[in-house]
């Protein structure tokens, strides 16, 4: 490493290509492995290219201005008291303010750094072995912003997806890392999201339950009927006030919100499901479902399942609110059915190894002319069966977790 620049460095690039080197072509600011005595370990060294420089003279002789991703293991030698490390998953990083300049062969390949929300409606799909970021670190002062747990339930614990040591270490590509644990061992872990506006906040289920029972502790004649945080209506319609609570408004949404009502115990399902028939069953089912997350979670259960409900919810919304016109309805319906017949016939040219130039230019038209049905109606993505189906089945893996307490968010009373 260089302390300083030296002088004959006086040429700025866009990116470097070594042959020596497996990161071959890299670009300013994208995140590479360096070498160290730390590699193959959950440790390994992670910086961000932050400039390239190169000698005129000899150009194979490049420096690279590197910022440093701290890891746990790192900032616990700075901060040894005031730091947990086992608030952090082992390839978890913190972007410092620590730059340092070093030879472009010390970088052994690029990888990817997810950048990791956990208010998020849509947060990246991480594996236990991906590398990801969610604070920032900065070395002179100490300190970590946001502080982790900061923005997380009322006890304010950091949440560690992944607490448990992966068996080997990160590389240079991302891993399709699918877990297989199951249900928690121990459910008071589980926490649970509420996907309002409002909020966009995660909540513990040993948390709530405390607080329930501080509640349920109080003299009858003390007790708020709003300070409640268990669902007492009935389960059958639990699913409904699930839906109710829109990603993409501070309060209810209207069609659903009759099922917060006394006077909806009678009635057991939405009574006008021609309104949402045309949908896929498993994305109607997910709809319906929490949003939660627990650690070591198989699939995206240990950062949540935050994406599939939020877009289900959505694509029922669509269909409640492009139902009623004459001419919208007829074109949301077809829309729908016409998707999965096209995505089909298109694919099965592409994919059976007859495909043409033509093809491809028909299947381009094809996404080209989705779009701008897609967009008339709001809707970023085409609600595709199979894919949907696949996923209610993954979901009914883990009904015992899904269909636990039924609890309403401390904030906005909406059912999480």
């Amino acid at each position: 490493m260089f302390g300083t620049l030296p002088l004959n460095y006086i040429r700025q690039a866009s990116h470097l290509t070594l042959e020596s080197s497996s990161a071959r072509v890299t670009s300013v600011y994208h995140s590479v492995i360096l070498h160290s005595s730390y590699d193959e370990t959950a440790d390994v060294w992670i910086g961000r290219i932050h400039k390239i420089y190169t000698d005129p003279e000899d150009l194979k002789n490049t420096l690279v201005k590197v910022q440093w991703y701290w890891s746990r293991n790192d900032i616990a030698e700075k901060r040894s008291r005031s730091f947990d490390p086992s608030h952090c998953a082992p390839f978890e990083r913190l972007l410092s303010d620590h730059f340092d300049i070093v030879t472009a062969y010390s970088l052994e390949a690029v990888t990817h750094v997810h950048e990791y929300d956990e208010t998020s409606l849509d947060p990246p799909r991480i594996g236990p072995r991906d590398l990801f970021v969610r604070a920032r670190y900065q070395r002179r002062r100490c300190t970590i912003k946001p502080l982790l747990g900061s923005q997380t339930c009322i006890c304010q614990v950091p949440y560690n997806p992944f607490p448990t040591p992966p068996s080997s270490a990160v590389t240079g590509a991302d891993d399709d890392v699918i877990m297989t644990s199951g249900p928690p061992d121990d459910d008071l872990d589980v926490m649970h999201f509420c996907p309002s506006m409002k909020c966009r906040k995660w909540y513990h289920r040993s948390c709530l339950l405390t607080k329930q029972q501080a509640y349920v502790s109080l003299p009858a004649d003390a007790q708020d009927p709003k300070g409640t945080l268990m669902d007492s209506l009935p389960a059958q319609t639990r699913g409904l006030r699930f839906l109710a609570v829109s990603p993409d408004d501070e309060v209810l949404f209207t069609t659903f919100e009759y099922f917060y009502e006394q006077e909806s115990q009678q009635e057991h399902t939405f009574s006008d499901t021609g309104i949402v028939a045309h949908l896929p069953p498993g994305l109607c089912a997910i709809a319906q479902s929490p949003i939660v997350r627990y650690p070591n979670g198989p699939n995206e259960f240990a950062i949540g399942n935050v994406s599939d409900v939020v877009l289900a919810r959505r694509f029922v919304y669509a269909a409640v609110q492009h139902h009623g016109p004459p001419v919208a309805s007829p074109r949301f319906r077809n829309l729908l059915m016409w998707v999965p017949l096209q995505e089909t016939e298109q694919e099965k040219r592409l994919f059976t190894g007859t495909k043409s130039a033509e093809d491809e230019c028909a299947y381009i038209a094809f996404l080209e002319d989705l779009c701008r049905e897609l967009e008339e109606f709001g809707l970023l993505a085409s609600p595709r069966p199979s894919y949907w189906e696949a996923k209610s089945r993954e979901y009914a893996a883990m009904e015992g977790l899904l269909s636990g307490t039924a609890f309403l968010c401390p904030q906005c009373r909406g059912a999480i």
